[in-house]
Formats: C-alpha cells, sequence, structure tokens
C-alpha cells in the first residue's frame, strides 16, 4: 500500500485521493486566477477614475471659461462699455470656489 501524507492508503483509497489533489490543485489555479483577474479589474477602475478626474477638471475648466464670457457680455450689455478681463476673471474664479465649497 502506498503512503500519502503519512496514511497509508488502500486500494480503493487510491482514486480518492487522486481525485482530491486534482480538486485542491484546480481550486489553486482558479484562486490565483481570480486574483490577477481581481488585480485587473483594480487596475482598470482606477485608470477610469483618472480619466474621469481629468474629464472632470477639463469641465470645469470649460464651465469657467463659459462663465468669464456671460459675465463679460452681461457687463457690456448693462454699462454699455467693454468689461475689464482682468477683474472678470478673478471675480468668476471665486464665485466658482465659494459654490465648491
Amino acid at each position: 500500500m502506498p503512503l500519502i501524507r503519512g496514511h497509508w492508503l488502500r486500494p480503493a483509497l487510491r482514486p480518492q485521493a487522486a481525485i482530491k489533489e486534482r480538486i485542491d490543485r484546480f481550486a489553486t489555479e482558479a484562486a490565483e486566477r481570480q486574483r490577477q483577474l481581481a488585480e485587473a479589474l483594480a487596475e482598470q477602475t482606477r485608470a477610469a477614475q483618472r480619466e474621469i478626474g481629468a474629464a472632470k477638471e477639463r469641465a470645469f475648466a470649460e464651465i469657467r471659461n463659459v462663465a468669464v464670457d456671460v459675465a463679460r457680455s452681461v457687463t457690456e450689455k448693462l454699462t454699455g462699455s467693454a468689461a475689464d478681463e482682468a477683474k472678470l476673471a478673478p471675480a468668476v474664479d471665486r464665485a466658482m470656489a465659494e459654490r465648491a465649497g
């Protein structure tokens, strides 16, 4: 009778031991594949979050530009004279910062 893991096995138990070893090996391989997939998914998630952050920054920058243009247009219509861009841009920045809280 063969000795497996410190135990003598009867001939009838040999196939069961082989099946258990295969099951254990498959479980180990499956766990490793799952770990690799989880790592890949985590990296994809981080990359997507970076892209979302960059898109958000671009959107806020564009909103700022539109807000400055609107402020300039409104000021010119209300006063009848050209608006001072050097004063409008910081005012818009302050207003957006207050809203962002």
